[in-house]
């Protein structure tokens, strides 16, 4: 499962048709008993640089690379279902399509 789109990286830098990945998508239990997903992105230029799986081909993106949310336990998607589907609504990201 992946996602291309167009990343705005930050200080009017963009980047066009960005393959991206979440490699690791876990949910973890609270200290209050809710459970939140915390799930990595990892930002590629093109699906050939993705390919190479050379972490010095990855792009960053402060806004993109990591979130945590909250995860409900009823829910029926896995956990990378949900964390591609809360990543497509990214406002860094847009012309998001499935790769």
């Amino acid at each position: 499962m992946a996602i291309t789109a167009n990343v705005d990286l930050g200080n009017d830098v963009s980047k066009t048709n960005c393959y991206i990945i979440v490699p690791n998508a876990r949910v973890i239990k609270n200290e209050d008993d809710s459970f939140s997903l915390v799930y990595n992105v990892n930002i590629y230029k093109d699906a050939s640089d993705r390919a190479t799986n050379n972490i010095m081909k990855q792009l960053r993106c402060r806004e993109v690379d990591h979130h945590k949310i909250d995860y409900d336990t009823a829910a029926s998607d896995n956990p990378f279902v949900l964390a591609y589907t809360h990543l497509k609504t990214n406002g860094s990201l847009s012309s998001v399509a499935d790769a």
